[in-house]
């Protein structure tokens, strides 16, 4: 008996005349893709003026800090950003600190020195 080698078949027909089906596959792109969600944040001064930043909640807060600075023309080292009393550090994210569609965060100018 001739032994046939399993992944080797030889038919009188071909794999080109031989009928294919194809199963169907379904992709959820949600499932596989997170969306950066967006929100929108509010930067309020002492003045009580506000200035708003749309951000993804991936972005560092550093770029935030420095459009904000840039935007009043003052240096971004003399700011000081606050959540509820608390600094906001440069490499937060706003997923990092929960921050929702249009939250307050503070800004202060650094003072040194006090009695």
């Amino acid at each position: 008996m001739k032994k046939t080698n399993p992944l080797y078949h030889s038919s009188s027909s071909t794999l080109a005349n031989q009928a294919r089906t194809m199963a169907t596959v379904k992709t959820d792109t949600t499932a596989t893709e997170p969306k950066s969600e967006s929100i929108t944040l509010r930067v309020k001064d002492q003045t009580g003026e506000e200035t708003m930043f749309k951000v993804k909640k991936t972005t560092k807060m550093e770029k935030v800090f420095a459009s904000y600075a840039g935007r009043k023309g003052v240096n971004v080292d003399s700011l000081r950003f606050l959540l509820d009393g608390q600094r906001i550090e440069k490499h937060q994210t706003s997923a990092e600190l929960e921050l929702e569609d249009e939250d307050q965060i503070d800004v202060m100018l650094e003072q040194l020195g006090g009695c």
